[in-house]
């Protein structure tokens, strides 16, 4: 995908275990639940010194019952929309570990019905956690990786960032803006030994589908084992399932991406209509 730099598509087989992550020290919000707890959790089997963030704490200790067995992991509940918390955050595991070798900075909310049911307060939480939390964890992280002279952050943003997805705008402009921010400071950064990936993913089986699991998704396990192996390859853009990966490339043709986003429309024009939930109704 020339237009969001080296990217990998994801060969889900060929992904294998190396010593990369081995011993560096790494942060993961959103760390307690869905994909930010799998790459935690295969952090940990990696040999990584991981600080597991969770935004309130009664996840915190959840997580804590599966993960506390590991010698190198760190608990802590922050809410990333928080300034003074982030950057306490980063200066806790640099006083206890020494230095911060990878943030992921993976917490987000999302958001998928009707643009008039969208309220002012909706678009706060969503830029408050999307896109200053991303902004909070690029900032305190790179007090630290300008230091220490190396390092990696790894953003969180989506595939609808790259589809454009209808019914999903506030969810898309702050997951465009997460892309664009990291794609800028990959190449003022790059030259210093300090690395930015963006990470796109598609349908993954986690709890943000609510029991509502798309028959299209991959499982965690899986989208962890994408994300690590691009980190690794610093790829600029990690995109999976391979068949978003293949949606994105075709969506370069406009005739492809219009015909594909209508059809997108239709199927969920139908399913609000059916939803009590959303009481959708066509406006004129």
């Amino acid at each position: 995908l020339d237009a969001y730099g080296p990217c990998t598509f994801t060969s889900l087989g060929d992904v294998s275990m190396t010593n990369t992550f081995e011993d560096k020290v790494v942060i993961v919000t959103g760390g307690t639940s869905g994909i930010g707890f799998g790459l935690c959790e295969e952090l940990l089997k990696r040999g990584s010194v991981v600080h597991v963030i969770g935004s309130r704490q009664s996840s915190v200790e959840k997580a804590q019952e599966t993960l506390g067995k590991y010698p190198k992991v760190r608990f802590a509940a922050v809410d990333v929309r928080d300034n003074a918390a982030v950057e306490k955050m980063v200066s806790d595991c640099v006083a206890r570990d020494g230095r911060l070798d990878y943030l992921f900075n993976n917490a987000g909310i999302s958001q998928n019905y009707p643009y008039e049911l969208v309220t002012p307060e909706l678009w706060k939480d969503m830029v408050d956690i999307n896109l200053w939390g991303v902004v909070f964890g690029i900032n305190a992280a790179l007090n630290v990786m300008r230091r220490q002279g190396s390092g990696h952050i790894i953003n969180t943003s989506s595939v609808a960032a790259l589809l454009f997805s209808p019914f999903q705008p506030v969810y898309v402009a702050t997951k465009c803006a997460v892309a664009g921010l990291s794609n800028s400071l990959r190449y003022e950064y790059e030259p210093r030994n300090i690395f930015f990936t963006v990470v796109y993913p598609g349908n993954v089986a986690t709890p943000i589908f609510k029991g509502n699991i798309p028959p299209d998704s991959i499982s965690v396990e899986d989208a962890v084992k994408a994300i690590l192996d691009g980190v690794e390859k610093k790829e600029l853009s990690i995109i999976f399932p391979k068949l978003y990966a293949e949606y994105v490339e075709m969506a370069k043709d406009p005739a492809f991406l219009d015909a594909m986003m209508k059809k997108h429309v239709s199927e969920k024009v139908e399913l609000f209509r059916n939803e009590l939930a959303y009481q959708y109704e066509e406006k004129v």
